[in-house]
């Protein structure tokens, strides 16, 4: 028996069935409708803008929501497959010391991208990304639909906790759930990533689920990231990054 084990071997027939363990354990997330990998030289204008109606003041700055910047094309830079945002004391306008970053696929105050993009009940999104360290930074990837209603957050972070991420529906019923990582989060990359509804909302840090929370039902909602600074507990540097690998939303 042995002699034919080996033969059928030799001569490839032998069929061996796949351990679950050897399978693929996580499914794909759908078919990839928006995607940015940041491969270029500049940041893709026909997909982004930095106007949002979430911004009060021209919708480039939100001083009532504790953010201390004025959003600017400067502040984005684009090489060697990766976006860095960066925040700089640099007095960019009337009343604003810092500059800063947001980018956004609509809502934009009618400076909307030609290839403007809404996220729709059922989109899984994800961030790969590198969290800034220095303390007084505000980055996080959302969702918009001109009034807050539908608002979703994939992450917020505070960099004066480097452990702790914020991850909220704010839609009627939604619900969040503040995750503490046992690590810390700025030292290394991590993919973040939040499947919007229908039914539920689902989070997930690094392909881990880490928080379920209620249904999304909402339209019309903008995809925006961004390096905001935060004014409850200001930065004692004059300048902060990060960096991000790709932005992908999948539909089922």
């Amino acid at each position: 028996m042995r002699k034919l084990l080996t033969a059928l071997v030799v001569l490839g027939l032998l069929v061996v069935p796949l351990r679950a363990a050897d399978a693929t354990e996580v499914a794909a997330p759908g078919k990839l409708v928006f995607a940015d990998e940041f491969d270029g030289t500049a940041i893709d204008r026909t997909k982004w803008a930095i106007h949002s109606n979430a911004e009060s003041d021209d919708c480039l700055g939100n001083k009532g929501n504790q953010q201390l910047e004025w959003h600017t094309w400067d502040a984005l830079s684009v090489s060697d497959g990766l976006l860095t945002m960066t925040a700089r004391k640099n007095n960019p306008a009337p009343g604003y010391d810092w500059s800063g970053a947001l980018i956004t696929t609509g809502q934009a105050c009618g400076h909307e991208p030609s290839q403007s993009f809404a996220v729709q009940p059922g989109d899984y999104i994800e961030t790969r990304l590198k969290l800034p360290s220095d303390k007084g930074f505000w980055p996080s990837t959302w969702t918009w639909n001109g009034n807050g209603s539908n608002e979703q957050d994939t992450y917020e972070f505070y960099s004066d906790n480097h452990q702790a991420l914020y991850l909220t529906n704010h839609q009627s019923g939604g619900g969040s759930c503040p995750y503490e990582s046992p690590t810390d989060l700025t030292t290394a990359w991590h993919t973040i990533a939040e499947q919007v509804g229908p039914d539920q909302t689902v989070w997930y840090l690094d392909g881990k689920e880490v928080c379920r929370q209620g249904a999304y039902t909402g339209t019309g909602d903008a995809l925006i990231l961004d390096l905001f600074v935060y004014g409850k507990i200001p930065p004692t540097v004059s300048t902060g990054s990060m960096q991000i690998d790709y932005v992908r939303v999948y539909r089922p």
